[in-house]
């Protein structure tokens, strides 16, 4: 629907609160044919120390024809099962189809959710894990089962074999150096999602093909965004949006040996389409708690 022109999406509205290391973000849409929505999420890397998660989340669910709320649900839970299955898309699309070893920079809930999708798209067999805390790489990889896990040391040792790279880091300098990867390798950037963030060498940007989820989010807050700024790149380096690519107006991977890129803000769209699916799930299980409005 996006790559159609079926949906509005305003991008994200951001709430920087600098004397408590966090910021707010308000992520609204509507979906032609499905419904309307808005969600409130913060992000704290801090709260790691507090045992609060990182990323908390609600939204708001409304009928488009007349305005009325239909529910206010939380949106934690599906915000990883969300951005997992964006990962998930973009690999489908532009990975090579024999990928069978993935790379996980940075290890925490989003590494598990993009796991868990790229294991359902390929014949995924072995995984290697690396966090900037050993015992985090140790600790995740003790949680997946059936595959061939390696915990590296380092960045370079973690994604100089793989088919596959997911970065997840709250990084804001390069981590990830094109030197390091192999040929026909397909990247995930989901880390960067604040303006200053980054976590790919502007190389890897410049010689690979790059897909963005959008275009207003990610020149300000992607992966692509300090890379634009330090005029290293230019609009004209980017390929093409997730969208184009889905309802193929532009082409996917056409060989083997290059690189692709997606840069991955999180849709509002993404929101509203599971939040959609949630709630027509819980009307129909009848779960969930009503209010009569008069």
């Amino acid at each position: 629907l996006f790559g159609q022109k079926k949906a509005v999406m305003p991008a994200k509205l951001y709430l920087y609160l600098d004397k408590y290391k966090g910021d707010f973000r308000a992520m609204p849409a509507y979906l032609c044919g499905i419904g309307c929505g808005i969600k409130w999420v913060n992000v704290h890397p801090q709260n790691k120390r507090k045992n609060l998660p990182t990323v908390m989340a609600i939204m708001i669910l409304s009928d488009p024809k007349n305005g009325f709320p239909l529910c206010v649900m939380d949106a934690t839970y599906s915000t990883t099962l969300r951005t997992g299955a964006a990962g998930g898309v973009a690999a489908k699309y532009l990975a090579n189809a024999s990928s069978e070893k993935v790379a996980l920079v940075g290890c925490g809930v989003q590494a598990r959710t993009q796991l868990e999708a790229l294991r359902s798209i390929f014949e995924i067999k072995e995984v290697s894990i690396w966090s900037i805390r050993r015992y985090e790489s140790e600790k995740f990889a003790g949680k997946v089962k059936g595959l061939k896990k390696c915990v590296c040391d380092t960045i370079k040792e973690c994604v100089k074999d793989a088919d596959i790279v997911v970065t997840t880091t709250p990084s804001r300098k390069p981590i990830v150096k094109l030197n390091w990867l192999k040929k026909g390798v397909h990247i995930n950037a989901i880390g960067a999602d604040a303006n200053g963030k980054q976590e790919l060498e502007p190389a890897i940007l410049k010689k690979g093909k790059v897909v963005i989820d959008a275009w207003e989010q990610a020149s300000h807050s992607g992966e692509i965004n300090v890379a634009l700024k330090e005029r290293k790149i230019s609009k004209k380096d980017i390929y093409a949006d997730i969208g184009q690519i889905v309802s193929k107006k532009k082409r996917a991977r056409t060989n083997k040996d290059e690189i692709t890129v997606f840069d991955s803000t999180g849709l509002a769209i993404q929101d509203v389409a599971i939040a959609d699916l949630i709630y027509k799930r819980a009307k129909k299980l009848k779960k969930g708690k009503y209010l009569k409005f008069i």
